[in-house]
């Protein structure tokens, strides 16, 4: 009994020290406690769990390479992931592990020299390295390294993280090639170029900018504030506002406008400016280009070339004059002398071969005058009724000394053209050479209608007559004489040359063809078509070129007029 108590007392104590159960029967255990406490372990060991298998599937699937290796010696692979193996051109995990740290560097003292840095502490981040691939080619890399240290500070071991920046490198070195070049285009442009940033701050200018504002170097970039410029022809000067660079900060695009400024060095120059706003793809503004073309030189021959015209001009309408009045005098004398000297056939031909020349010659200065007119563009032009126009050339010409001339005009077309008054010289020119490179009697038949062409209305007038006509190779010739130009026997003087300058300036078309198809011994025919204007354009009876005679606007000198 006694051995039965002391079992069940050994029991109880171990009850007690277990589960606490006393010796009185009465429960105060502590079994709950036990519980929650396993229950906590394994929540903590089922999320170490979960943490490890995150930190397993970020190691195996991140795109750059995770590396853990000792520090000692040359070092060895403790763990990589597989994107390290595969940037450095291993088969695997396992063939990386098998090397070494210093087998990825060019020479193995690299390594050491970056855990001796490690050694005397902190960390390396963001470092740009080269390490060799298996297959001996390099690889550009980011390389950050952080040691791990026990309690004592000497390190245990180091992860890495590797970046592969080859790619990036490769795209880097391209973009610093597109710019050098871009610079080099840039700089060598003879077109000053400045870019400013959202705050009006200069990010770029090339050395035609400076060379053009004559500054010394790029520090007076951002000095414009001693523009002093003004538009050209405007005696105002602009404002800091009204400078193309602000109106472009404003949305506005100014193309060549031309600005008279004044440089650095205080000298004054002429420039062609043009801005335009730098936008974002939501259309905010975020900067301006500015370019300038220096026009100091080009304004100057400008200014020079308008004199020279303008004396050239001068002459040519002293010469014509004078030379005009010359010939009509020298004229008059041989008209003179023919009526009143009882001369015979042979002695009278002496007096009328000269009287044809200066005939000629005047007609010559004539058609000089009136091309120096065209080239002036002194003349103004305005609706124009091509039958009373080709009315008044008729009169003029019916009546020829010594020759049977009939000019008939057919056609009732109440035709408007676009030209100046000058248009009359194209028909008169047309049927003076009909009736002077013909002999004896000569027919003339004008007719006047209008055609479509192309879908354009145009005004066509057809002069035709029954002399000597002109020959194939020479109907494109006649046209085309230059002051230099063709023989005498292609063409007498600048007539048609001027015919064919004015009815282009009138964007018309002028050309000659036979009178009898395929036979030019014919005689010719002369069509001129014009762009046809409706019939209210302008006034048929009044004061248009049309109807005005030779004559000139007041204050013009007056030309010389055709025998």
């Amino acid at each position: 009994m006694s051995g039965r108590c002391e079992q069940e007392e050994k029991m109880a104590d171990l009850r007690e020290r277990i589960i606490g159960l006393g010796a009185s029967g009465q429960r105060k255990s502590y079994y709950p406690q036990l519980q929650e406490h396993i229950a906590e372990l394994e929540r903590a060991n089922q999320a170490l769990g979960q943490s490890e298998e995150k930190y397993r599937t970020l190691l195996e699937n991140v795109d750059v390479g995770i590396f853990r290796a000792s520090p000692d010696g040359d070092g060895r692979f403790v763990q990589v992931n597989p994107a390290m193996a595969q940037m450095m051109g291993y088969d695997d995990v396992e063939d990386l592990l098998s090397r070494r740290p210093t087998d990825l560097c060019s020479h193995p003292r690299q390594w050491r020299m970056m855990m001796a840095r490690l050694d005397r502490g902190g960390a390396i981040k963001g470092m740009k390295y080269v390490l060799v691939r298996k297959n001996g080619k390099p690889v550009n890399v980011m390389l950050t390294i952080k040691p791990h240290r026990s309690e004592d500070g000497a390190m245990e071991w180091i992860d890495g993280v590797i970046v592969d920046t080859t790619a990036q490198e490769r795209s880097r070195r391209r973009i610093d090639e597109e710019r050098a070049r871009l610079r080099a285009v840039f700089d060598t442009l003879p077109v000053g170029i400045m870019m400013l940033g959202s705050t009006g701050e200069v990010v770029a200018a090339n050395n035609r900018w400076f060379q053009i504002w004559n500054m010394e170097n790029s520090s007076g970039a951002g000095r414009l504030e001693r523009y002093v410029g003004r538009l050209a022809g405007s005696p105002e000067r602009l404002k800091k506002e009204e400078w193309s660079v602000a109106r472009a900060f404003r949305g506005e695009r100014i193309i060549d406008e031309e600005v008279d400024i004044q440089r650095f060095d205080g000298t004054p120059g002429t420039l062609l400016t043009s801005a335009v706003p730098i936008l974002d793809r939501g259309g905010n503004i975020i900067g301006a280009v500015v370019t300038i073309i220096d026009i100091t030189a080009r304004r100057e021959l400008e200014r020079e070339l308008d004199e020279a015209r303008s004396r050239a001009e001068m002459y040519v309408d002293l010469l014509t004059h004078d030379i005009s009045n010359y010939n009509a005098a020298a004229m008059g004398y041989l008209q003179l002398a023919e009526e009143r000297l009882q001369l015979g056939e042979r002695d009278r031909r002496l007096i009328i071969k000269p009287l044809d020349e200066l005939r000629n010659s005047t007609e010559l200065v004539a058609n000089v005058w009136d091309l120096q007119r065209v080239e002036s563009g002194r003349e103004r032009d305005g609706p124009v009724e091509v039958r009373a126009m080709l009315q008044q050339v008729i009169q003029d010409h019916s009546d020829v000394p010594g020759r049977d001339v009939s000019i008939r005009l057919h056609g009732e077309c109440g035709c408007l053209v676009q030209a100046t008054e000058l248009l009359s010289v194209v028909f008169s020119n047309i049927v003076s050479n009909a009736i002077k490179h013909s002999e004896g009697a000569v027919n003339v038949d004008v007719r006047l209608g209008c055609v479509v062409r192309d879908g354009e209305e145009r005004v066509r007038v057809e002069i035709e007559d029954d002399g000597p006509g002109v020959p194939d190779e020479k109907k494109a010739a006649i046209f085309d004489r230059s002051l230099m130009g063709l023989t005498k026997t292609v063409s007498r003087g600048l007539g048609l040359y001027l015919v064919k300058r004015l009815v282009e300036d009138y964007s018309g078309d002028v050309w000659v063809e036979d009178r009898v198809d395929g036979d030019s011994t014919q005689g010719a025919r002369f069509v001129v078509e014009l762009p046809a204007l409706p019939l209210d354009a302008g006034d048929p009876t009044g004061a248009g070129p049309g109807l005005r005679g030779r004559g000139n606007e007041a204050g013009a000198p007056s030309g010389p007029s055709r025998a």
